[in-house]
């Protein structure tokens, strides 16, 4: 393909994949919060964490995706000419994503707590610390991006300062929002498989309420390593990307390389985009209990909508009892 091609397959690319990413991922996000607003799983604290997560996702994909698509394709120009957007754009599209993931990492610390064999440490594992817990992550990454605020701004298109904030940059996003949240991911996931089977036994009561709490529970540890792993491959796309480019930013590279750096470039910022509303859609394949409280939450909102075109009306099922 010559540069024209690629240019035009880039074109198409940053067009419909945002669009596809709205729809699917709305949808995803939306029912998200449907799931975890339910009885079963609101008060539970991995739950809440994924509520919290979900929130962030919407927030993230809404606001990133139309900003960066009226942008590139129609004539929105606000980034590139108010200092105060730029700045803000920029914070708040590395912020929201932080936020996010640094919510998937509590889920993942909640499951590695509760299954631990030590009381003290699955005390930890309950609704009013997730509570407290809550903002940890808001805190931290507002802080820890507020650097943007002064780096970014109007040259004459909203860019980061050239030079050496340039190359913390890529190195900041590699480490600090990718690396270092990735390998927490992993090692409390590694930690979470290993106390279920230390400790199998201990996790099956008699009490039958504590049975269906049990159930909840081995559920939501099965839902937070899918999403482990799900995460640690999407994100590994950009990050792998970002590492080639800090590595490759000497070398002499042609039109039609350059190009094909823009087109990839473009595909590990949708990759990474797609691990924002992956959760929903990796649940719902890899859950049975997941689609049963789904079916359960759509049922309860259509009877509260149209409660006589959802509800067996009394007398119906009286005459039904009758005529057998």
């Amino acid at each position: 393909m010559n540069i024209e091609e690629v240019n035009k397959l880039t074109i198409s690319l940053t067009l419909y994949i945002p669009l596809i990413i709205l729809f699917i991922g709305n949808i995803g996000c939306i029912l998200n919060l449907l799931i975890f607003t339910s009885k079963e799983l609101r008060r539970n604290s991995c739950g809440w964490y994924f509520l919290m997560s979900s929130i962030s996702d919407i927030f993230l994909i809404n606001f990133s995706v139309i900003t960066r698509l009226s942008s590139d394709h129609f004539g929105s120009n606000y980034q590139n000419t108010s200092r105060v957007y730029c700045k803000i754009r920029i914070y708040l599209t590395w912020t929201f994503p932080c936020i996010s993931t640094g919510y998937l990492v509590l889920s993942s610390l909640d499951r590695c707590l509760s299954t631990s064999e030590k009381t003290r440490y699955r005390l930890f594992s309950q609704i009013k610390i997730a509570y407290r817990l809550t903002i940890v992550p808001i805190i931290i990454y507002c802080l820890t991006n507020s650097h943007q605020f002064y780096y970014f701004d109007l040259r004459p298109k909203c860019v980061a300062q050239v030079g050496v904030y340039s190359l913390f940059l890529s190195i900041y996003s590699i480490v600090w929002t990718s690396l270092i949240p990735q390998s927490l991911l992993l090692i409390f996931g590694l930690m979470t498989y290993r106390n279920i089977r230390i400790s199998r036994q201990r996790l099956i009561q008699d009490n039958a309420n504590e049975k269906k709490k049990t159930r909840t529970d081995i559920q939501l540890i099965k839902m937070t390593l899918i999403q482990v792993i799900g995460s640690t491959i999407l994100l590994n796309i950009r990050s792998i990307y970002y590492a080639y480019y800090v590595l490759s930013t000497d070398l002499d590279k042609s039109d039609l390389r350059k190009a094909w750096e823009n087109f990839f470039y473009q595909m590990s910022n949708y990759f990474f985009y797609m691990n924002f509303f992956k959760s929903f859609y990796l649940n719902i394949l890899m859950s049975k209990f997941f689609r049963q409280v789904l079916l359960k939450r759509l049922k309860s909102c259509l009877n509260k909508i149209a409660p006589n075109q959802f509800r067996i009306h009394p007398t119906i099922a009286s005459n039904a009892t009758l005529n057998q």
